[in-house]
């Protein structure tokens, strides 16, 4: 009797951590004990096993760890050209360009700024005054040029410039010359002979190159080392692990704890059965 008893009340005890799945009613009052206890602690016990794991298991240090070790990526033996070609990127120079006019887009209230500003760095302003003095030298003559002031006419063009670049209606004009720019470098002949040399790079030659960058510690890879950190710290894990497992339905979660923990759990019942019998037996004899 005490085996069976023992048998028995481990059996619904564990059958009572996720069963019934939803609260049970009789003439309006609830019953005790439903629903079990995973069930109705759900909310809790994701959110606490979501910060859990990602403050003490996978933390952004450790998944950046992982990310940085070189060896955790599987790349192609393929030229980076071939790569870009296979996710439909026949032309990685136009793309190149778009992405530096998106960048210049975002950056032009900087980019404005800094032309705008009346105080340049003194070195660079000493070098536009000696190119602009020999500018009026070369065209008036050094006899004639002592009869003008050449620093007003500097501070007049400095200043005219300055107004220029600051009138809101020349800003179009302006972003469309950076354009110009950008398209002027992308198609001169080294920037495309460099651009057809990096293209033509093999994946797994740039991948050995990291390799012998992390085991020299190279500027390079402490670079990609605080970019990846950087996108670690920005992954919301513990929110993600927290909405992940709010999606299990009752009876997945349930098969899954059982599939893992399946063997032990009926350990558990036949052991209570083993101890019960053996108390049992102590009541007897004693």
């Amino acid at each position: 009797m005490g085996g069976l008893i023992a048998l028995s009340t481990n059996w619904l005890a564990i059958k009572m951590l996720f069963r019934p799945h939803k609260a049970k009613y009789i003439l309006g009052l609830k019953l005790p004990f439903t629903p079990g206890l995973i069930p109705k602690e759900r909310a809790k016990l994701a959110k606490k096993l979501a910060e859990a794991i990602s403050t003490r298991l996978l933390t952004p240090e450790v998944l950046a760890a992982e990310l940085t070790k070189l060896s955790t990526w599987q790349f192609p033996n393929i030229t980076i050209r071939e790569a870009l070609a296979a996710m439909g990127i026949e032309n990685p120079t136009l793309i190149l360009g778009e992405k530096l006019k998106e960048m210049t887009d975002t950056m032009f209230p900087k980019i404005l700024a800094m032309l705008t500003s009346v105080q340049l760095p003194a070195e660079l302003d000493d070098k536009l005054a000696e190119i602009t003095y020999k500018i009026i030298d070369e065209n008036v003559g050094t006899f004639a040029s002592i009869f003008i002031s050449k620093e007003k006419i500097y501070t007049s063009i400095k200043t005219n410039t300055f107004e220029y670049l600051a009138s809101p209606e020349n800003h179009d004009f302006i972003r469309e010359k950076l354009y110009d720019g950008i398209e002027l470098i992308l198609s001169h002949e080294i920037a495309h002979k460099v651009i057809e040399e990096k293209l033509a790079l093999n994946i797994q030659d740039v991948f050995l190159s990291f390799q012998r960058a992390q085991k020299e510690k190279h500027a390079v890879f402490h670079v990609f080392e605080k970019i990846i950190l950087h996108i670690a710290k920005s992954i919301p894990i513990a929110t993600m692990i927290e909405n992940k497992l709010n999606s299990f339905e009752v009876a997945e979660a349930e098969d899954l704890i059982l599939t893992v923990a399946g063997r032990e759990l009926k350990l558990i019942i036949l052991l209570g059965g083993v101890l019960g019998f053996l108390i049992g037996g102590l009541m007897v004899i004693f």
